[in-house]
C-alpha cells in the first residue's frame, strides 16, 4: 500500500515527534507557499520547558511505543528537548489536501542524521519513508519531496506544492506570509506555544448550516502553556453585526451554565476567565486555567469517578449520610424455634 503524505512527514519529523513550532514561526511561514489557506504551528523547545510538560514526561516515557520512538530519534542525534520548530500550511483540499511543513531544531537537516531516521524506520515496518538523495529527501511511492534547507531545516511538500516550495527556498515567488491570506495568518498570535488559523473547508461550512454558528467563514486562535492553559479563539463572520450577535447568545448561553461549573469540580477563577469579545467581523472567546486549577480539576473528577457523584466505588456524595445497609432477614439461631408453617 502506498505510503501518504502525512506518514512520511510523521516519520521524517524525528520517527514519529508529534510536535511543532509556533514560536519565532515567521521564517517558517515564508516557506509555505501563498496557496495555504490553513496555518499550524506548534512550539517543541518552548512546550519541553513547560511544567505541563515535565510533569508528564514519566507518564509519556513508560509508554512503550513513544519510549522507543523519542530513543530512537535520540539515536539519530535527534533529541526533542533541543527541536526547533514544524509549521504546516494546507489549502485543505478534498479528497487529498496539498501540504508544506517545515521541520526545523538541532540536527534536523544533517544527512547523517536523516539517514539514520529513514534506517530505523525501514527496520520497524520493512521500508523506508525516504531516501537521501543530495538536497533531497526522496518520499517512498514518490508522494511528495523534501529538501534540506540547512543542518537546522528541512522542508517537506506533497508534489503539487514542491516546485512552489522550492521555489521559496530559493528566494523565488509568494509566501504564505505575505499571500492573500496573510492577515488571516497574522490574526493568530505566532509567539504561542500553539497557534493556528485558517479558512474554514467547504465540509466544516456545510455542516454549520441551519446552526447559530451558520455563516462563520474563518477560525484563528493560539494556546498558552506557560503556566496551566490559556487560549483564545476568534472566528470570522460575514459581518460587525453578526459577530456581535453571535456574541450575545455566547454570552447568554454561559451565563445560563456557569452556575453549574462549581458542581463538576472547576474553579471560580476559571468561570471568571471567560471573555467573549468581537473585533471587526470577527467574534472571539478566551479563557484560562492555572497550574493549581488543572490540579483542582483533576482531583475533583477523580473523586467525581471514585463515586463523588451518586455514591459510587468511592462513596456517597462529600456531607451525606452513607445510607444504611438494606435490611437482611436474620437467621434463626441453632436450636431455635423455626416458623410455623401457613396453616399451623
Amino acid at each position: 500500500m502506498k505510503k501518504t503524505f502525512t506518514t512520511a512527514l510523521a516519520a521524517t519529523a524525528l520517527f514519529g515527534i508529534t510536535a511543532c513550532k509556533g514560536g519565532g514561526s515567521a521564517s517558517g511561514t515564508k516557506l509555505i507557499p501563498e496557496q495555504a489557506t490553513i496555518l499550524v504551528g506548534i512550539d517543541v523547545g518552548g512546550l519541553t520547558k513547560t511544567k505541563l510538560y515535565s510533569e508528564n514526561k514519566a507518564m509519556m516515557e513508560a509508554a512503550p511505543e513513544a519510549k522507543e520512538m523519542m530513543e530512537a530519534a535520540k539515536g539519530c542525534n535527534l533529541d526533542l528537548e533541543k527541536m526547533g520548530s514544524i509549521i504546516i500550511g494546507t489549502d485543505g483540499a478534498e479528497p487529498k489536501p496539498n501540504v508544506t511543513a517545515v521541520i526545523s531544531g538541532e540536527g534536523v537537516g544533517v544527512e547523517a542524521n536523516l539517514t539514520c531516521i529513514a534506517d530505523k524506520a525501514k527496520e520497524k515496518s520493512g521500508k523506508a519513508p525516504f531516501t537521501v538523495e543530495g538536497k533531497e529527501l526522496k518520499m517512498e511511492g514518490d508522494d511528495g519531496v523534501g529538501y534540506i534547507v540547512d543542518d537546522k531545516t528541512v522542508v517537506i511538500a506533497t508534489t503539487a506544492w514542491a516546485t512552489a516550495t522550492k521555489d521559496l527556498i530559493d528566494g523565488k515567488g509568494k509566501s504564505a506570509a505575505d499571500g492573500p491570506n496573510k492577515d488571516l495568518f497574522g490574526r493568530a498570535d505566532q509567539s504561542k506555544h500553539i497557534w493556528f488559523a485558517g479558512i474554514l473547508p467547504a465540509a466544516a461550512t456545510g455542516q454549520l448550516k441551519g446552526s447559530p454558528a451558520e455563516g462563520l467563514k474563518d477560525i484563528s486562535g493560539s494556546v498558552d502553556l506557560s503556566n496551566g492553559v490559556a487560549f483564545t479563539v476568534a472566528a470570522g463572520t460575514e459581518s460587525a453585526e453578526k459577530a456581535e450577535e453571535l456574541k450575545k447568545q455566547a454570552e447568554e448561553q454561559f451565563g445560563m451554565a456557569k452556575g453549574m461549573a462549581g458542581l463538576f469540580g472547576v474553579p471560580q477563577g476559571v468561570v471568571d476567565s471567560v471573555k467573549f469579545g468581537t473585533d471587526g467581523n470577527a467574534i472571539s472567546v478566551s479563557a484560562a486555567a492555572s497550574a493549581e486549577d488543572i490540579k483542582a480539576i483533576q482531583e475533583n473528577a477523580g473523586k467525581m469517578m471514585g463515586g463523588g457523584m451518586g455514591g459510587g466505588m468511592g462513596g456517597p456524595p462529600p456531607g451525606m449520610d452513607e445510607p444504611p445497609p438494606p435490611a437482611e432477614e436474620a437467621a434463626p439461631e441453632e436450636g431455635g424455634d423455626e416458623a410455623p408453617a401457613d396453616g399451623e
